[in-house]
């Protein structure tokens, strides 16, 4: 049986619609194990940026909270944007009054080594900052398969 391209978008679709309503959590560096945040941090008025290059190990930048901080002024601080040329940055953040986990990601625009102004939210103690770099197609080429 040949399938048209059609059929092929359509399966697309479906595979995209099914791992969106199950939680992409098998995507992310963490797979299945729970959400990293410290509590200890939150008391302490510190923040985490965790910078997860394409290859090699990953590090944690701990810094303070200051007032007006944003996520952008965590990325200058931890050298993210002098790391990484391309990157995907989530912001994970205990909500205090249910004890859940909340998850928001950031359109990074290379070009002008920004994130969208409307999403760069002022940094609360005891958020963790994932910056996960994007690898170049030489990176793609050799990377050894995990």
């Amino acid at each position: 049986m040949k399938l048209s391209m059609n059929h092929g978008m359509l399966a697309l679709m479906v595979s995209a619609t099914i791992g969106l309503s199950i939680g992409c959590t098998t995507l992310t560096p963490f797979a299945n194990k729970s959400i990293p945040t410290d509590s200890a941090k939150a008391s302490s008025g510190e923040y985490q940026v965790v910078l997860v290059p394409s290859m090699g190990k990953s590090n944690i930048y701990t810094g303070r909270v200051s007032e007006g901080l944003t996520v952008q002024g965590t990325l200058e601080q931890s050298g993210a944007l002098k790391k990484f040329r391309n990157m995907d940055v989530e912001l994970f953040r205990v909500v205090p009054e249910s004890g859940k986990t909340l998850k928001m990601a950031f359109d990074f625009q290379p070009s002008k080594r920004i994130l969208k102004f409307e999403q760069d939210y002022q940094v609360l103690p005891g958020d963790r900052i994932v910056v996960t770099a994007q690898a170049n197609a030489l990176e793609k080429i050799f990377k050894r398969p995990e």
